[in-house]
């Protein structure tokens, strides 16, 4: 049984929380926010936009910190404190938009919520997760959609907030995805803001172009508060969401760009060669490990027209490393090419080749698997090859070796991949878009083993 002093107690705390943010975070979880105090200042900013001391906000920090755990808890404490008011919130996916609805209804419903806003309820004839209503509603309390998606007829009138518009880097760094989610935060949920409502933009950086950035150069932002992995004397920034250590490790391993844009909150424009320092095998080293190979997996890109190679890479899977045993990079036609391509193949026994079916990997796929008993399938790519390349770049740098054939195949292939540039002046890319659908089909194969 509660004492009258520990209700007392109880009362004063819920009024605190009821009045400061950051308190009423601790209040509904002090083990989660007792271990990342960083989210303090996050969660004072956050405050000052409820209270109208600055009209927008944006923040960025590194995966898993928290940041749509606290906002989901800044929609429920503003309706608590502003129950006849509106919050919008968009993000990526409709998916998404559906947790985070479903997060703050249950922050709304739970004992801790109703011991804080003691007369504040869910409205029963209107708690769908497109858009539902408090007890105190004069319209519509909580709304949203996904990136794309359409939002019901109502407006904003406190605060706008959008929680990571962005899958990740792939979305960022296309600049036909980039643009379209541009313009449809412009076109749909800058559109729903009423007179004063304010706005919040949260989520990774990804690209000097993304909203964030957009809005960064066009002054947009009252308050910026930056998130950075590792901080300026090498320290995480909290150890319990990861360990200096760790990111550390992280860092040696991810591609610099990668690094300062996910982790650091710093997008850079990438330049210069992608894959300077690929990992090389000499085949005598190779010999001595093959009995760690658990199956081979081809990819071929089929020269289309004009300029472009045919070409091929052959991958040996031993545990968390993929070998690159054999490779094909040539313009010679077809007539060639697909003995060449199934001799290989059958060469090494490879298990699954993935052929691109452009206007001629069709053809080609099938002409390949009429002469090896290897399993030919064909894929179509609708990803930017460019943004593709760049996707995959870092687990080729960490998870390749490539095998040295000292032959001509071996050495053309690796000058053109090493040659590749984001700067776009390249007379092709062959090769490293091969690497690229192959990283992607064995990452598809072996989700649990990378």
């Amino acid at each position: 049984m509660v004492s009258k002093i520990e209700y007392i107690k109880m009362g004063m705390r819920a009024e605190i929380a009821r009045r400061d943010f950051w308190l009423f975070c601790l209040y509904m979880d002090s083990e989660f926010f007792d271990k990342r105090k960083f989210l303090k200042d996050i969660a004072d900013a956050m405050q000052e936009v409820e209270e109208g001391k600055i009209k927008s906000l944006a923040v960025s920090m590194p995966p898993r910190a928290g940041k749509s755990y606290v906002t989901s808890l800044f929609c429920a404490w503003t309706l608590g404190r502003n129950p006849k008011e509106s919050v919008m919130r968009n993000t990526c996916t409709a998916t998404l938009y559906v947790k985070f609805s479903y997060d703050v209804r249950a922050i709304v419903k739970s004992d801790k919520f109703k011991e804080v806003f003691t007369d504040i309820r869910l409205s029963i004839d209107k708690s769908n997760l497109n858009g539902w209503n408090t007890n105190k509603a004069k319209m519509v309390s909580y709304f949203g959609a996904g990136v794309g998606g359409t939002i019901i007829g109502f407006g904003a009138t406190k605060v706008g907030i959008t929680d990571d518009l962005y899958r990740g880097m792939e979305d960022a760094l296309s600049d036909t995805v980039n643009d379209r989610i541009v313009q449809w935060k412009e076109a749909t949920h800058d559109s729903r803001f009423e007179t004063g409502c304010a706005r919040i933009d949260i989520g990774t950086r990804w690209s000097r172009n993304d909203v964030i950035g957009r809005n960064t150069d066009d002054k947009v932002y009252d308050k910026q508060i930056v998130v950075r992995a590792l901080d300026g004397e090498d320290n995480s920034f909290c150890e319990s969401v990861m360990t200096t250590d760790e990111y550390k490790a992280k860092r040696d391993k991810t591609p610099k760009h990668i690094w300062k844009a996910e982790y650091q909150q710093e997008p850079i424009d990438i330049e210069g060669r992608l894959f300077e320092g690929m990992q090389t095998v000499k085949g005598e080293d190779y010999e001595k490990i093959k009995e760690e190979i658990t199956g081979h997996i081809a990819y071929c890109d089929v020269a289309d027209v004009g300029m472009d190679y045919t070409a091929l890479a052959i991958g040996a899977i031993a545990k968390d490393k993929v070998y690159i045993v054999d490779y094909l990079f040539t313009r010679d036609n077809t007539d060639i090419t697909i003995p060449l391509v199934a001799a290989k193949l059958e060469k090494w026994k490879v298990d699954y080749c993935r052929i691109e079916s452009n206007s001629m990997g069709a053809m080609f796929a099938r002409s390949v698997q009429r002469s090896t008993k290897s399993k030919i399938l064909q894929v179509h790519n609708t990803t930017n090859k460019i943004t593709r390349i760049i996707m995959q770049s870092a687990f080729i740098i960490q998870n390749f070796y490539f095998v040295d054939q000292n032959n001509e195949h071996y050495s053309l292939f690796m000058d053109n991949a090493e040659s590749f540039s984001k700067e776009g002046k390249n007379k092709n890319d062959d090769a490293p878009d091969c690497l690229a659908g192959l990283s992607m089909f064995i990452r598809s194969m072996f989700k649990n083993q990378f």
